[in-house]
């Protein structure tokens, strides 16, 4: 059974991490004790070898009484159910019970891998009318569901004002339901990732009110997408694309390019894009050469945003310190195995 330590903060806020078990606060926080709280974090230092997990179905016991909660942090890595359901039935229909939420979080607590879902958070944003932030940690691939059951999911409602995802490798067009309502409301969107189709799926509806993207990972707006739309965002200050997946230079042209347009970019003040800084070499033994890594369309994308008093240069790559530790150990692994 999980162990948790459970810490009184105040009459509203309760947080739960490794001590004392589970089931003795759900029998503590009843009545109006259970109803009287707003916020709760709960967390779990390791991952459950057991399959399937009882942490799912301890949590939704403690959440039913807990009805009236608008901040709730899960904090851990590995499923709370099983790798295939990573909540689990029970912990979902709790959680989608929770109709005051307003802040939702889970955070991995080591670089074991948790694919929360996509349905999974699907689920839970159309059943939460009040949300306002959502941050997930966790992998929100769709390999778990079926198109019936996304076709079945109602829409969301809620105006979202900040999300972040540190590993969103969802298909963007089925991720695109989730900003339904935002469209006036989502102010800041941080991503790494490494999705299907268009990530232009997500930012279409949200134009009128983005100020703030940061996206890592392999993806980015569509040429297209950011002459002809990004470009007309009209809060849009801060932006920033990193990696160096644009080999061709095609995203910064098209930055440069809209760049170059009156009345683009009306807000924009920062702009970060993809592309190489250092130096690399070839050759062998005396015949070593040195050469500086060149981004092709990166000259012409400088000068015109430093005629439009634009800051200017190159991101870094999005890493979290989880999923960072998780990446370079992926990587190392397919170097040893000589995939790569």
């Amino acid at each position: 059974m999980p162990k948790v330590d459970a810490k009184i903060e105040s009459e509203t806020s309760f947080s739960i991490s490794a001590q004392a078990e589970i089931k003795k606060y759900t029998s503590t926080l009843n009545g109006e004790k259970g109803s009287a709280l707003r916020e709760l974090e709960i967390s779990f230092s390791t991952v459950d070898k057991n399959h399937p997990s009882n942490r799912g179905p301890l949590i939704a016991a403690l959440l039913k009484r807990t009805p009236n909660l608008t901040k709730l942090t899960l904090n851990f890595s590995g499923p709370l159910n099983t790798y295939e359901n990573c909540l689990g039935d029970a912990l979902l229909e709790a959680l989608c019970n929770l109709k005051d939420m307003q802040d939702f979080s889970h955070r991995r607590t080591t670089s074991a891998r948790t694919d929360f879902g996509l349905l999974t958070l699907l689920k839970l944003v159309s059943s939460w009318p009040k949300l306002r932030e959502v941050y997930i940690s966790g992998d929100t691939c769709n390999v778990y569901g079926k198109d019936a059951d996304f076709a079945a999911l109602p829409p969301a409602t809620c105006q979202l004002e900040s999300v972040t995802f540190e590993r969103c490798m969802s298909n963007y067009e089925m991720l695109a339901p989730m900003f339904a309502g935002s469209s006036q409301s989502l102010h800041s969107f941080e991503a790494w990732a490494m999705g299907h189709k268009e990530i232009d799926h997500i930012f279409l509806n949200v134009l009128p009110a983005i100020e703030r993207i940061k996206i890592g990972g392999c993806d980015h707006p569509s040429p297209k997408f950011i002459i002809e739309h990004l470009s007309h965002a009209p809060k849009l200050s801060y932006i920033s694309i990193g990696g160096n997946e644009d080999c061709n230079g095609v995203v910064r042209s098209a930055f440069a390019k809209a760049l170059s347009e009156p009345d683009t970019f009306p807000a924009l003040h920062t702009l970060a894009y993809p592309g190489k800084t250092g130096t690399y070499k070839t050759g062998r033994g005396p015949n070593v050469r040195e050469h500086k890594h060149e981004n092709p369309g990166e000259d012409e994308l400088v000068k015109a945003a430093r005629e439009r008093n634009i800051r200017v240069y190159i991101a870094d790559n999005l890493e979290y310190k989880v999923e960072g530790a998780q990446r370079r150990a992926g990587f190392a692994a397919m170097g040893r195995r000589g995939w790569y």
